[in-house]
């Protein structure tokens, strides 16, 4: 019988899971709200609901679920796949998320980062195939990214590796989230770019503006790719940051490969020659014309990829373990 995972992807706004075959197939996906204001244990009773659609669903095809690989935002104690906090599950404080699924499920339950998950999953099966060592960037509403070397993702002494948009990118620059100022963050997320195009409009423009609707990340490109150079020089600015960003990660890493996804990746041609040129003029010259930046593949698919990988990694390490106790 095939042996198969369950990988799912844990969003604050959707619930994702896939049932996967041990070549990385995506043999069926489903689809929910997560509902994080129902707390967590509603949003726990939930997930497990979903897994046992996807293990219902594998048997109906002949198939054997092994294990089940989840991908959660905020920090992870790996190990013991507590979510010691999450900034999209305010409730979700040390949470013993493996355990419970555990317990539920009599499955082996491997809980990663999101963004983590995100990346090996572009590596195993996206934009970073048979590649060793590579870096995702997501630049979304913030920006998140994950480290794969050796195939394995890097977390670092405390599973918190992977910060990647709170890079110090202007010193006494614009205030992020995290608390600190100057972050790419700032700069290079979706928001980054709205406040980036409000702060060079004219206060005359702005206020004309305010007839037209919210100002959007998409409103931006729109107007960019409509040839309006305040747009233009925004989104150029933009893949400024990016660059040094990049650059940062070459010197520091020497990857062969990095991975630029998120929503803010539609906007490609308008930011990356920006980003390239900042690039070769900051990190060194050698790494930098090796490293390939390449927009991701996975889309929505990542996350849930990734966690799938986690759990087959885990198989893996296990059989092997086995092997040479026997």
């Amino acid at each position: 019988m095939t042996r198969t995972v369950i990988g799912v992807d844990l969003g604050g706004t959707n619930l994702r899971t896939a049932l996967l075959a041990p070549e990385g197939e995506v043999l069926d996906r489903r689809k929910g709200a997560t509902h994080v204001s129902d707390g967590w244990e509603k949003v726990v009773g939930r997930l497990i609901e979903e897994i046992g659609h996807q293990r219902a669903n594998a048997t109906r095809r002949g198939f054997a679920v092994a294990a089940v690989g989840v991908g959660a935002p905020g920090v992870i104690q790996g190990d013991r796949g507590i979510v010691v906090k999450s900034p999209n599950f305010p409730d979700w404080n040390n949470l013993p998320l493996k355990k419970l699924l555990e317990e539920a499920l009599s499955l082996p339950v491997m809980i990663e980062n999101d963004a983590n998950a995100a990346a090996l999953g572009e590596q195993w099966r996206g934009a970073g195939q048979n590649i060793k060592s590579m870096i995702l960037l997501t630049l979304g509403t913030g920006v998140g990214g994950g480290i794969v070397l050796d195939s394995k993702i890097w977390h670092g002494a405390d599973g918190m590796a992977g910060e990647l948009g709170h890079m110090t990118i202007v010193p006494e620059g614009r205030l992020c989230s995290c608390g600190n100022v100057g972050c790419l963050e700032a700069y290079a997320s979706a928001r980054g770019i709205v406040q980036s195009y409000r702060e060079a409009l004219e206060p005359s423009v702005r206020r004309s503006s305010q007839g037209v609707g919210p100002i959007t990340s998409e409103y931006v490109y729109e107007a960019a790719r409509s040839g309006s150079e305040i747009a233009l020089q925004v989104m150029r600015d933009m893949g400024r940051m990016l660059g040094i960003g990049i650059a940062n990660l070459i010197n520091i890493f020497n990857p062969e490969r990095i991975v630029i996804g998120g929503g803010v990746k539609d906007a490609w041609p308008l930011f990356i020659e920006s980003a390239r040129q900042e690039i070769m003029r900051r990190a060194f010259e050698v790494p930098a014309k090796r490293t390939e930046i390449v927009p991701s593949l996975l889309g929505d698919d990542a996350g849930m990829v990734g966690a799938a990988a986690v759990a087959y990694q885990h198989l893996e390490s296990g059989s092997r373990s086995g092997s040479s106790d026997a």
